[in-house]
This record gives structure tokens, sequence and C-alpha cells, in this order.
């Protein structure tokens, strides 16, 4: 029976630091607990669970891409639960939904599951960046909203980029919300306190709210396969770019990518308006994935790459 089997959720949108949350708890945790890992992308490529594997050892870890937990990857979903419960001695599950996930669909068929499979599901886990909670926010991202809504833990996450007017719109605007959470925790670099990990669930009743019914009008691309050495200054450079411009006329508000450069591997970020570049193990092959508000062609990005290629000469440079 797996009724003493916690199951946790760390949701949050694109690019806030999902990950980079699981990764900190696993590292603490992982040489004293059996611990699964569900990790969903709504690209295609599934970059998310090689940082995982590459950053821990021993780590059971499915990976559910393509497609959101809300919608199109709910038997996915419950195929990677059965799964992950043939581990022998596992006593945690984690789960990182896609940071498009609707939450009012998602929310309710976990809890069926959790009740099929016996699980505990423990305080959903939400974070967020404090730069991105005012109202604007919510009439733009309809799905934050619901992020925020069925959280039973909200997590500010980079305080440390934040000026103190904004963490005191935060923490009023926080302290308003009805009902409240169980708990308001404001941190950096992903570090969620080991305490949130053990509470229990309270029951927070009825959300007596009307949510539409919803459709995922992002697009996703992404590709597996060998990449040619790259100049990682150069490949930043056309980060930074698509980042200010768009690319092809359209936004790109997730981008990630391990590839081969002159120094190494390295994985290459768009995630909150910013570029993020770090080291990475090698692979056998580069993978891709992004997300972008319109329709990005895998050409233009094999372009891009084409053009950053270490050796190339560049005026830019």
């Amino acid at each position: 029976m797996n009724e003493n089997i916690p199951c946790h959720v760390i949701a949050g949108p694109l690019g806030v630091g999902k990950t980079t949350a699981v990764l900190d708890f696993l590292k603490r945790c992982a040489d004293t607990e059996n611990i699964a890992v569900i990790v969903n992308d709504f690209g295609r490529a599934g970059l998310d669970a090689e940082v995982l594997g590459a950053s821990v050892s021993g780590l059971e870890i499915r990976n559910v891409a393509g497609g959101c937990l809300c919608c199109s990857a709910m038997l996915d979903m419950r195929d990677a639960l059965e799964a992950v419960l043939q581990r022998d001695g596992l006593t945690r599950i984690i789960i990182e939904p896609s940071g498009l996930v609707v939450m009012p669909d998602f929310v309710p068929y976990l809890k069926r599951l959790c009740e099929e499979f016996s699980l505990e599901l423990r305080p959903i886990v939400s974070l967020l960046n404090p730069k991105r909670t005012k109202e604007s926010h919510y009439r733009a991202l309809p799905y934050f909203a619901t992020l925020v809504d069925h959280a039973d833990i909200l997590v500010a996450n980079r305080v440390d980029q934040c000026s103190e007017p904004q963490l005191e719109h935060f923490r009023e605007w926080t302290a308003q919300l009805n009902p409240a959470k169980q708990r308001i925790i404001e941190t950096s670099f992903g570090a969620l306190p080991d305490e949130i990990f053990e509470l229990k669930r309270q029951s927070s009743g009825s959300l007596l709210k009307f949510y539409a019914p919803h459709t995922h009008e992002e697009s996703s691309g992404g590709f597996t396969g060998l990449v040619e050495k790259l100049n990682a200054k150069r490949f930043r450079g056309v980060m930074e770019q698509w980042l200010r411009e768009g690319v092809d006329g359209s936004a790109m508000l997730r981008f990630k990518a391990n590839l081969p450069t002159e120094q190494g591997w390295r994985l290459f970020e768009i995630a909150e308006d910013a570029v993020y570049v770090k080291e990475m193990p090698a692979a056998e092959e580069a993978k891709l994935d992004w997300i972008s508000k319109g329709e990005v062609p895998d050409e233009v990005v094999r372009a891009a790459l084409e053009a950053s290629k270490a050796g190339k000469n560049s005026c830019k440079e």
C-alpha cells in the first residue's frame, strides 16, 4: 500500500525557478530518501528531466513532455505515477507541472489519482516572482490566477532581485488573499525550507469561482540531435536578441537548450525576461525546447545554431 507516500506539487509560471527548487530539495535529501520525480515539459524535448538527472544520481525520473498535465498529458501523468510506484522503498513523489498548467483541471484530477493509488497529497506549492503579482499580470495570464487560487503555499522566489517596494507589494497582496494560505515564504535560488515538505494539506473548502474552459494558445517547439560546437558568447547574443525582438515576429516566452560549446556543455535559458548560461555535464546529443507566443519554426533555431558555430566568423565579435 502507498498511503504513507507523500505526493508534492511544485508549480509556478514559466521560468520562475521550479526545477531549481526541486533540485535544491533533492540535493539535500536524495542521500536519505528514495524520491521519484515526474517532470512535465510543454515543449517537445523534455529537457528539465535531463537537468535533474545530470545533477542528482539515483533518481527515478519520469518525463511527460509535449503537452500539459491539465489536459493533453493527463493520461501520461497516470502512467508515470503507476510506473514510479513500482520502485522499491519509494518514500516521496514530487510532481513539477508545466508553467502553463491550468490548476482547476489539474488539481481535481491529481486528487483522484492520489485516491486511486492511496497516496497522500501534501500542500500544493506555487512559486511566484514578486515582480509579477500586479493586476495587469493577472489579466495578461489567466492561468496565473489559478496558480495562486489553488496553492496551499505561496513562495516568492528571486527576492534577491526585488526592490523593497516590490516585496512590500507582494506582502500586502498575499495578506489579503481569501482563504489565507498555509504558508507565505520568501526565498531566492529556489531554496524551500524542509518543513513545508512535512506539512499536511489543510482543507481550504470549495473555490466558488468560475473558470472558463481553457485552451493553450502558446506554441511549443524543440528537437534532439547532434549539434556542432558553438561559440557560447555568440549564441548568448542571439538569445538576447530573441528576448528583445522576438523570433520571426513571435515572442520567445521560454527557451532551454543543452548544447556543446568550445568550453564544454552549457545549458542556455531564456527565463523571466533574462538569459542564463550554466555548465552541464557532457551529453550524447543536444536537446532544445521552447515555448513562444506564435510559431517559431525549427529551421529558424537551426539557422541560429549554424551562425553561432565555433570558429565561424562574426562581424559582431
